[in-house]
Parts: C-alpha cells; sequence; structure tokens
C-alpha cells in the first residue's frame, strides 16, 4: 500500500517492542510495519501471546516501542512528551477494551460524557453528545443506568459511545467481544462495522474472532514478532 497517499491515516516503520523478565530480554515485536488507510477496518491477528495488544497499545500511544515510529496523518507519536501524548490520545484515539472499564457509580451517560469534559466540553454539551451517541450505539433508553444494571452487551455498546466521544480519527479495540457470548457478540461487531461504513471512521481491532476479522477490509497477522497484511486473500506486504 502506498504511504504517500492523501487518505493515508496511519504508519508504523520498523515496530519492535522489548521487555525485561527474569530470564532476559523477551522481544515480543520485531520490526512491524503498517499503514492504515482512513476509513479502512483492520484486523490484528495470531495466536495467543503473539504480541496483539501490545502492537495494539503502541500504535494507540499508551506505551511505547522500543525501536521504530509510528504517525498519524505525518504527525510522529515518538516525538510526544507525555502530556502532548496524552492530549493527542484524548482527541484523536477512541479506546474499547475487552473489560468495559465503566465507572460503576456513574451512569451510561455520566461515563460518555468523561472524555468530552476532559477535552473541554461544557457539561451541557458534553451531555448532549453523550445522548446522541448512546442513541446511535441503540442505548438511548437506557443512559440513565448504571453499568449493573446493563447487561455485558450493553456495557460494550457503552464502552464504544465512550470511544467516539472525541470523534477520535481512529478506534482501537482490544479483543472488543472476549467476554461476550457468541450471539451479543456479533451484535457488537456489527456494531463496529456499521459505525466504521457510516463515519468511515478507521478502526483497528485486535482479535481472536475469526469472523470478525475476516469481516474486516483487512487483516494483519502477527507471526514471531512480525506483520503480513491481507487484503481480500492476498499478501500486499
Amino acid at each position: 500500500m502506498d504511504s504517500t497517499r492523501t487518505d493515508t491515516s496511519l504508519i508504523a516503520r520498523g515496530v519492535c517492542r522489548s521487555f525485561t523478565t527474569a530470564e532476559g530480554t523477551l522481544e515480543v515485536l520485531k520490526g512491524v510495519n503498517l499503514t492504515v488507510s482512513q476509513g479502512e477496518m483492520v484486523a490484528i491477528v495470531g495466536e495467543s501471546g503473539v504480541g496483539k495488544s501490545t502492537l495494539l497499545h503502541i500504535l494507540g500511544g499508551l506505551d511505547r516501542p522500543t525501536q521504530g515510529d509510528i504517525s498519524y496523518r505525518g504527525k510522529p507519536l515518538h516525538t510526544m512528551s507525555e502530556n502532548e501524548l496524552s492530549h493527542f490520545r484524548n482527541r484523536h484515539i477512541g479506546f474499547v477494551f475487552q473489560h468495559h472499564y465503566l465507572m460503576d457509580d456513574f451512569t451510561a451517560l455520566e461515563n460518555v460524557m468523561i472524555p468530552a469534559l476532559v477535552a473541554g466540553k461544557t457539561k451541557k454539551e458534553a451531555a448532549a453528545l453523550a445522548e446522541q451517541l448512546l442513541h446511535d450505539v441503540g442505548l438511548k433508553e437506557r443512559m440513565n443506568h448504571v453499568p449493573r444494571q446493563l447487561s455485558g452487551g450493553e456495557q460494550q455498546r457503552v464502552a464504544v459511545a465512550r470511544a467516539l466521544a472525541n470523534s477520535p480519527d481512529v478506534v482501537m479495540a482490544d479483543e472488543p467481544s472476549g467476554n461476550l457470548d457468541i450471539r451479543t457478540g456479533e451484535k457488537l461487531h456489527g456494531l463496529l462495522r456499521d459505525l466504521n461504513q457510516k463515519r468511515n471512521m478507521t478502526m483497528i481491532i485486535a482479535t481472536h474472532n475469526l469472523e470478525l476479522a475476516t469481516s474486516c477490509d483487512k487483516t494483519v497477522k502477527l507471526i514471531d514478532g512480525l506483520a503480513s497484511e491481507e487484503l481480500n486473500g492476498k499478501v500486499v506486504s
């Protein structure tokens, strides 16, 4: 894929990540290259322990690579300070994890409001935005319920709405249906695909779910710390 295209959303080059353990240095990522275009829905797949979550966290700015560069629309993450990186994440990247990480004592509406408030919106603006997002994910009638009053699938839908609060350029999802039953997981996958298509929103999803992976535009398979990209079944890099 041509990294000079104007619709390129993310470029990762030579991404390495190693960890120091009692047994020595553990090399998880050994030079991953990846290009993601605006509006693409990309699945990261591979065996357990191969580094899917590690790569996703690095791409999302939650962790830094040992070596390598990542840039969003020409903005390199490696040159940013921790404060700059935090600011960038809040405004440009949305996260959905296997566990919803909702605030237990906050309603669905209040949970979705949090990123918007952090970004500087007024309480009124954040509430209006959160209400619309909960409507978009099919939870308008549940917006005043706290997490324990919601099903697992509903909790993940709230987490998706929260990830969209600041209209991010990219949504990163780490095993988003990993804690859900098959039927509920399929509904969540459908929601993600629908948001991707209607909003032209770039999504990068680490998953074990082959059905979800094959429904994406591109699959990135991690093997022995390296990545291969497949588009319509054809290896492109």
